[in-house]
């Protein structure tokens, strides 16, 4: 099976290398963005991969803002664009690690009778964004411009703005409604087609997203949410890969896994799990291969 990576990182080059050696099973094929705030020279032993590894394009893709949208986008052109044609399209960060062999992840995508796996969900959604979050419409009706205390002081004083005068006000393109997801998804071909041909037909979607708050975690979910493509739905199994720990519903990041987790890691049906910190806890990731991905 051909798997075609778009892997996106800004730190932890020996990691990245790992956790590209692990998916290297000769078929897959791995498009690797590095933030442009990052010292490209750290990630030169990746070179070693040949025709099969491709930098693509950096942008500036600080969490939270529209930027890391971009590196998604790109990736996609240039699956599309290269002769290859590829059975899955898996997105991942660069502190994600593979938590089933590439044996059972084949088997997984070719057994399933779904080839796109992305958790969205339409909002308000007042049970996991309650109270003045007003279940997760702020990311859609209020500006954002970042976390910097000038970029804070434009939202608030745009979004004050809005509330008095109606041509500022943000609206949705094209009457779509608001759904929010996960960024790190499996795609098909099919899908890599529709996302690419939506975005070429209404270029104010993206526009409209960069002052969306977490703006990856809505770019995809809801484009695919407002879909009526009913071979493209067909496809779809509501619930992404990947093994990821939380604090609670309202935690913005996930938590670090641990060696102590490792008992929860090998119960999960999941192909993937995140996050990982070599510097935290390296020892989880030895086990990992040993106990999982190198076992004979």
């Amino acid at each position: 099976m051909k798997k075609a990576y778009i892997i996106m990182a800004h730190k932890y080059p020996t990691h990245l290398h790992r956790l590209v050696d692990r998916l290297n099973d000769g078929f897959s094929h791995f498009f690797i963005h590095i933030d442009s705030k990052s010292d490209m020279s750290q990630f030169d032993s990746l070179k070693e991969y040949g025709a099969r590894l491709l930098f693509i394009d950096r942008f500036d893709a600080r969490w939270g803002k529209y930027g890391i949208t971009l590196p998604l986008l790109e990736g996609l052109r240039q699956i599309k664009s290269c002769s290859e044609t590829f059975d899955r399209i898996v997105v991942l960060s660069g502190q994600d690690y593979p938590i089933k062999s590439n044996k059972a992840i084949d088997d997984f995508y070719r057994d399933s009778p779904h080839s796109i796996f992305i958790n969205f969900l339409q909002i308000p959604n007042l049970e996991k964004w309650p109270g003045k979050d007003r279940g997760g419409l702020y990311r859609f009706d209020k500006y954002y411009f970042g976390d910097r205390w000038y970029e804070i002081l434009c939202s608030r004083t745009i979004n004050f703005l809005s509330s008095y005068l109606k041509f500022l006000k943000r609206r949705i393109p094209n009457q779509m409604a608001p759904y929010v997801g996960s960024a790190w998804i499996t795609l098909d071909m099919y899908a890599l087609d529709y996302i690419l041909k939506f975005n070429e037909k209404y270029p104010e979607y993206l526009r409209f997203h960069r002052n969306t708050f977490v703006a990856d975690e809505a770019f995809i979910p809801m484009l695919i949410g407002n879909s009526k493509d009913e071979e493209l739905l067909s496809r779809i199994e509501n619930r992404e890969k990947h093994f990821i720990l939380w604090e609670n519903d309202q935690s913005p990041h996930p938590k670090t896994l641990l060696k102590s987790h490792f008992g929860i890691i090998t119960r999960s049906v999941d192909l993937f799990a995140r996050k990982f910190d070599q510097n935290v806890d390296a020892e989880i990731l030895d086990i990992i291969d040993e106990q999982i991905l190198l076992k004979n």
